[in-house]
C-alpha cells in the first residue's frame, strides 16, 4: 500500500514509519526542509517531499497514487492563533490531497476532548474517506506521558493536584496504538467513523504514578496532592524538568482536567488480538531503556 504522512516529526510518526516499512508498505513522508530530514537519515526506506503545508506555494505535488494518507501533525494547543494555523495547514493539506486518488485520510485527536477540532472537520470534508482515532493517554519510550512521569517525579516529593490524582484514565501502549493504525487502512468499517483507542485498564493517574515509581524509581513513594496548581504554571514545571515543550505538557496537563476512558469499544474488533497491561507497557520500556545503556 502507499501511505501519504504529513507530521513526520511527531512520536507517533516516528515510531508508525518504520513499523509500515516493516509490514511491506510504501512510506512517503511530508517535509518541510526534505534536505534535513534526508540527512538525519531517521527513515531509511521512506521517500521524502518537500511540503510546508502553511504555504501553499512551498508544497510539491503529491503523487497520484496515493492509497491512503496519514495526518498526524499539529496537535498541541487550542489558542486562536494556533487554531487558525491548524486550519490553513489541514486546507492545503487536502487542496493537495484531493487532486490524488486517495482512498483515505487517517487522524488522530485527544480522547472525550469536547473540542472537535477545525482541522478534523477540513479533513472530513475532503473526497477521501475520513477517520479518527481518538487516542487516551499514549504509553512508549519517549512519549510524553513517559516524560511527564519523569519530570513530576524528579525530586523527592511528587506533586499533583487533587483533579489530575483522581482523573481516570485507560492508557494505551504505543504498538498497540501502530496495529489499530495500521488495521484502520482503507478499511471501510472505518470509513466515516471516529473511533476511540484505549487499553485494557482503567487507573486513576495518580495510581499510574505509583506504578511508573515501582518500575522506574523503586523506594520513592511520596506523592502530594494540593488542592489547585494552575495548568499554566504547571506546564511550565514539566517543560523546566523534562525535554517536554511547554505547548505540549500545556496540552498534556489540560487533558488531565477531564476523564480519557472508553465508552465506544468498537475498534477492538479491529485491533490487535492482545492488548498490552500499563505495568506490562513500563517493563518494556524498562527493558528497552536498560540495553541501550553501554556498560
Amino acid at each position: 500500500m502507499r501511505i501519504l504522512l504529513a507530521g513526520s516529526n511527531t512520536y507517533i510518526a516516528g515510531c508508525l514509519i518504520p513499523f509500515l516499512l516493516q509490514n511491506g508498505h510504501e512510506v512517503i513522508c511530508l517535509a518541510r526542509d526534505k534536505k534535513h530530514f534526508m540527512s538525519q537519515k531517521k527513515h531509511e526506506g521512506a521517500q521524502v517531499i518537500q511540503a510546508d503545508l502553511l504555504r501553499n506555494a512551498a508544497i510539491e505535488p503529491f503523487p497520484v497514487d496515493i492509497d491512503a494518507a496519514l495526518y498526524l501533525g499539529g496537535r498541541l494547543t487550542q489558542t486562536t492563533g494556533f487554531a487558525g494555523l491548524e486550519a490553513l495547514s489541514a486546507q492545503n493539506f487536502m487542496n493537495a490531497l484531493n487532486q490524488t486518488d486517495c482512498r483515505q485520510v487517517i487522524t488522530t485527536s485527544n480522547l472525550n476532548n469536547p473540542k472537535i477540532q477545525v482541522a478534523d472537520e477540513i479533513l472530513a470534508g475532503g473526497r477521501a474517506a475520513f477517520t479518527c482515532l481518538q487516542l487516551s493517554m499514549v504509553i512508549g519510550e519517549g512519549s510524553m506521558a513517559m516524560e511527564l512521569f519523569d519530570a513530576l517525579t524528579h525530586h523527592t516529593t511528587t506533586v499533583i493536584t487533587s483533579a489530575w490524582a483522581a482523573a481516570q484514565i485507560q492508557p494505551v501502549y504505543i504498538n498497540d496504538v501502530l496495529s489499530y493504525l495500521k488495521n484502520c487502512l482503507l478499511n471501510a468499517a472505518t470509513f466515516g467513523n471516529r473511533l476511540s483507542v484505549c487499553g485494557p485498564e482503567v487507573f486513576s493517574f495518580k495510581q499510574m504514578l505509583f506504578d511508573y515509581c515501582a518500575t522506574f524509581k523503586p523506594g520513592k513513594k511520596n506523592i502530594l496532592v494540593l488542592p489547585a496548581l494552575g495548568t499554566r504554571l504547571a506546564s511550565y514545571i514539566a517543560n523546566f524538568l523534562s525535554p517536554l515543550s511547554y505547548p505540549e505538557a500545556q496540552n498534556l496537563l489540560a487533558n488531565l482536567h477531564y476523564n480519557s476512558v472508553c465508552a465506544d469499544t468498537r475498534i477492538w474488533d479491529i485491533g490487535p488480538q492482545q492488548y498490552v497491561s500499563f505495568k506490562q507497557s513500563l517493563e518494556l520500556i524498562h527493558n528497552q531503556s536498560k540495553v541501550s545503556i553501554p556498560s
